[in-house]
Parts: C-alpha cells; sequence; structure tokens
C-alpha cells in the first residue's frame, strides 16, 4: 500500500494592495494599509448587479445588492505567491478556526445566465433577486411597524407609497387599527421585521457572480474559495463593526484617493470612504492580533515589523522567500 499522505496546511489570507500590486509603490501602500489594519480590518461596499429575464421575452428585470465585506481566500502557504500575483502581496494569514470564529461565511457564487439559454440558466439569478424581494418585504413591514410604533395612540388611515423609481409607485391608504392587527399576526413567534430585514442583507452579501465577465475568465471568482465577514455583526446586542474616525477616512483618501474618493453609490454626493465599517476585534484583542503571521515582499519585512510593535501581542512578520522555505 502507498504511503497516506497527509493534507497540506491551509489556512485564510486577507491579502493586500490589490490596486498598486506589482508596481514600484506596492511597497509603500501595503505598508500604509498595514498600519491602517492595527486599527481594524475595513469593510469596503460595492454594488452587485443582477438580472434574469421574463418568460414573455419583456426586458430583463434588474436589481441591485450593496455589499460591505472584508474577503478572505482559502489557501495553502505554497499557493499564496499565485495569489499574490493577482491580489497584492501582503498579507494577513489566520487559522481556520479563527477567522470563523469572527463570523467568517463562505460565499456562495452564483453563475450568470448563458446567452440564449433561457430562464433554466438563469435559475440562481432568480433565486437571488427573489431573496432581494424578501428583504424588501421585511423591510416595508419593519418600516410600517416602525410608525406605528411611533404613532400609539393614532386613529384613521395613513399612507403607505411603495414600488421603484424605475417602476410606478403606489400608495396605499391603509388603516391603523388593522395595520396593527395584521403585523403582529403576520409576525407572531417570528424575528421581528427589522432583524430580519438586516438579516436577509447580510445573506445577499454572501453571494456573488461566478463568472468574471469584464475579464473573460469563466469561474475565475469561484475558484478563489473565497469566505466574507459581512455587516455589521451584533452579539447580544453590541454591535462589533464601528464607523471609522476622520483621521481614518483621511488616511485611506491619501494611500488611494481615486478609489476611497470615488461617489459611492453613483449620484449620491457621498465618497466610498464615507461608507466603510471598520471591524476592530472582539473584546480587548485586535483583528491583527489574532493573525498566525503577516506576510510581507522581502523587502519591507524590517519596516512591517516596525509597524506591528504598535499591537500589544503581534503576529510574526515573514518575508516570501521565508514562505517557501
Amino acid at each position: 500500500m502507498p504511503p497516506v499522505q497527509e493534507e497540506h496546511e491551509r489556512f485564510f489570507y486577507h491579502s493586500f494592495p490589490r490596486r498598486g500590486r506589482g508596481t514600484s509603490r506596492e511597497v509603500e501602500i501595503g505598508c500604509k494599509m498595514l498600519a491602517l489594519m492595527c486599527n481594524g480590518l475595513v469593510l469596503t461596499p460595492e454594488v452587485v448587479k443582477w438580472e434574469y429575464p421574463h418568460a414573455d421575452g419583456a426586458p430583463p428585470r434588474k436589481m441591485e445588492v450593496q455589499q460591505k465585506r472584508v474577503c478572505f481566500t482559502e489557501l495553502s502557504p505554497a499557493e499564496l505567491p499565485h495569489h499574490a500575483d493577482e491580489f497584492g502581496h501582503f498579507a494577513l494569514e489566520f487559522e481556520i478556526d479563527v477567522l470563523k470564529g469572527l463570523g467568517a461565511i463562505p460565499v456562495f457564487y452564483i453563475p450568470r445566465q448563458i446567452s440564449g439559454g433561457g430562464e433554466v440558466t438563469a435559475l440562481g439569478s432568480i433565486l437571488v433577486i427573489q431573496i432581494i424581494d424578501a428583504m424588501i418585504l421585511a423591510m416595508r413591514l419593519a418600516g410600517v411597524k416602525k410608525n406605528l410604533d411611533n404613532a400609539p395612540f393614532a386613529t384613521g388611515e395613513f399612507p403607505c407609497t411603495f414600488g421603484f423609481t424605475e417602476t410606478k409607485l403606489k400608495t396605499f391608504n391603509l388603516d391603523i387599527a388593522e395595520a396593527r392587527k395584521f403585523i403582529q399576526a403576520f409576525t407572531y413567534s417570528l424575528t421581528p421585521p427589522d432583524m430580519l430585514e438586516n438579516s436577509l442583507t447580510a445573506l445577499l452579501s454572501f453571494f456573488y457572480p461566478a463568472d468574471d465577465i469584464e475579464r473573460n475568465k469563466t469561474l475565475a471568482y469561484y475558484r478563489q474559495r473565497e469566505w466574507r465577514i459581512v455587516g455589521n455583526i451584533a452579539v447580544r446586542g453590541e454591535e462589533l463593526m464601528r464607523r471609522p474616525r476622520i483621521e481614518f477616512v483621511e488616511r485611506l483618501l491619501e494611500i488611494d484617493p481615486e478609489f476611497f474618493g470615488r461617489e459611492f453609490p453613483p449620484s449620491s454626493g457621498k465618497r466610498l470612504a464615507d461608507d466603510i465599517y471598520v471591524f476592530p476585534g472582539i473584546g480587548e484583542k485586535r483583528i491583527i492580533e489574532m493573525a498566525r503571521r503577516i506576510i510581507v515582499p522581502d523587502a519591507a519585512i524590517e519596516r512591517a515589523k516596525s509597524i506591528v510593535k504598535c499591537v500589544t501581542n503581534p503576529p510574526a512578520v515573514i518575508g516570501f522567500k521565508e514562505l517557501r522555505r
């Protein structure tokens, strides 16, 4: 019998900087980002678009989801150098159980519709859009309930306008007493509508297209074995994520003004950096203290060691040469 081969060790890696990787500025950018990560990991927003065709041939239904997430890839150390060529040559390395304990969940990749393939090949997108509908339904219920709770002695009717700007909006005049009874009945023994809305919003952040259409790489995303921490996790009512301080936002804008300073969402008048969360850690322990190792370009080893000295229990810092041993 041939000898049993032990499975290679595998870890989760958060790699950076994707923008500026492989350039003369990568070490400078990566060190500045590492310094920020001593305060926590950034959950960056992204708008993901979904659509599916109608059976009658009408224009496809389109929906958008805004995701706030920080991403990790499950790899063996030997696979990291190739991954770094695409995502950056700095990385935080986490034990699998540690990242699970931080609330990470694997991403569910959804294939795009095959051109001319009909509704069957659009099944994944249909499911995602219908989850979006469920989230919006919970949001509407939560909104009506909040308005009723804010006016406990109101009687008569009140107007509710629903729909989307790209379609026809419609106003419904609801009887206040009947609306109270309806919400109480249909939410009885269930998760409250506002919590349900937040849960479905978080769930939608774990869906992502499997196909990298822009780069024409079939299943390029699916092959990443990506896990994410999303949204604003709360434990016994205490939120773990924080809105960053002004100084933190200013440092992000200094590192990459084109990316963090761009308007987000479009036509909102806000910057992307104004819409991020920071995950500092759990309890008294910072996220960066939970990392197993920090892997950096060999030219950045000493500088990276100096940066993480501000942390009580900094992880080991190694270069790619040592990683390959």
